[in-house]
């Protein structure tokens, strides 16, 4: 894996040139995804190489993850056309679970026809969008919002609105922007889950905040913890801060390997989440620095990561976990949960 890796760091230019080197990639994750702790230490890699394309890969794993647990027979289609990598998928789903959740009413409705439904609504995050063949999107019933469903959804249908990529603050290879869905109609054969309340658990697959983003934030959170390393070489004083970091680091991926073994009932994922949060924060944070004005240049990796490491404030983040942050950054003594 590690030479499929060191070519991440190339940068390519263009979205599609970006998914064309990734192709390999995927064929790779395909041979370890049954073995969590495998699979999450490639996510791992991956974000320590290139946290874009860590990124682009867990919104195509999440896709193929909710068709490969749909009992429908035109699953098995679906999953055959976009195992090699070759043809992209995507996912827009986080807008049942965190996304806009503040507005009165769901950002997609799925309105029963007579051949199946009309999806309606605005997609508000899909990676990599405008090179994705297909997508796999969430909708609520347009009586009972709590009634969710998944389909499996072409991007070739004119009535598939698929923005460019958005202007973010990091991260903007991704491509992620919204979609927006003017009356596309969709049959059973593209029913992956539902309705039913809770699709995500459904489905099967992790939940917001869940494993692979925090094996995503201690990659970049190595990162940086190497090159503060290596600058603790060159100045001594600079040592204790590299000791500590390396030792958090350590013990936050033992716990998240610890999380992946059967029958662990000790390690609770959504505090994992939040401590893997804060360290990526801290550990950019410091890098920046340590690098003082020359880590302020906007073409440095230092100012990079710093950037970077501010997403995972806001992606797939629960209410909870982002209290706590609250609660740290405005020095609240206990966090307004009991749990997280």
């Amino acid at each position: 894996m590690l030479p499929l890796l060191a070519v991440l760091r190339s940068s390519p230019k263009s979205l599609s040139e970006r998914l064309g080197t990734l192709s390999d990639l995927c064929t790779y994750e395909q041979s370890v995804v049954s073995d969590s702790a495998l699979h999450l230490a490639f996510y791992c890699a991956t974000a320590h190489a290139s946290l874009t394309d860590a990124f682009i890969l867990t919104q195509r794993n999440a896709a193929l993850r909710r068709i490969e647990t749909s009992s429908n027979p035109a699953a098995a289609i679906y999953l055959a056309q976009h195992a090699s990598g070759s043809r992209w998928i995507s996912v827009g789903i986080s807008h049942l679970t965190t996304s806009r959740q503040h507005l009165a009413t769901p950002s997609v409705v799925a309105h029963p026809s007579s051949s199946g439904w009309t999806l309606q609504g605005t997609v508000p995050w899909v990676t990599a969008c405008a090179e994705s063949q297909a997508l796999v999107v969430g909708a609520c019933d347009p009586t009972d919002p709590e009634l969710q469903s998944l389909f499996y959804l072409p991007t070739n249908d004119p009535r598939v609105h698929r923005g460019p990529g958005m202007d973010l603050l990091a991260l903007k290879e991704s491509c992620t922007d919204e979609v927006f869905l003017d009356r596309v109609c969709v049959g059973p054969k593209q029913l992956l889950h539902g309705p039913v309340r809770h699709v995500m658990a459904v489905s099967q697959s992790g939940g917001a905040g869940g494993l692979q983003t925090s094996a995503l934030a201690l990659g970049l959170a190595a990162r940086a913890i190497d090159h503060i390393l290596v600058q603790s070489t060159k100045r001594s004083s600079l040592g204790r801060f590299a000791e500590n970091f390396q030792h958090r680091w350590d013990t936050l991926s033992g716990r998240l390997y610890q999380a992946t073994q059967a029958g662990q009932r000790t390690v609770d994922t959504a505090e994992l989440r939040k401590d893997s949060n804060d360290l990526v924060l801290k550990a950019t944070q410091a890098a920046l620095a340590i690098e003082k004005g020359a880590g302020f240049i906007a073409s440095s990796d230092v100012a990079r990561w710093a950037q970077e490491a501010l997403f995972f404030l806001v992606w797939s983040c629960p209410q909870p976990i982002a209290e706590a942050h609250l609660c740290d950054l405005t020095q609240f003594n206990s966090h307004p949960s009991d749990a997280y």
